[in-house]
């Protein structure tokens, strides 16, 4: 069980393993295990560009104002 005030990386760890169990659980192969970790990690690259471009343009906000 994950609760709130848990170590972010021991929740993380717990999750993961629960997830791989329960995709192998109901049929999963390795190979869209593998596909599914890397749109996790394209949904994570995305959301750092969206920042990093927000930030960017802030950043560029407060120069031509400042």
């Amino acid at each position: 069980m994950i609760v709130k005030n848990m170590d972010p990386e021991r929740a993380t760890k717990i999750l993961a393993r629960t997830l791989f169990k329960e995709l192998m659980k109901n049929g999963f192969s390795n190979k869209d295990i593998v596909n599914f970790s890397k749109e996790m990690l394209e949904c994570m690259a995305l959301e750092m560009r969206k920042s990093s471009s927000t930030a960017a343009s802030d950043s560029k906000d407060r120069l031509l104002i400042g």
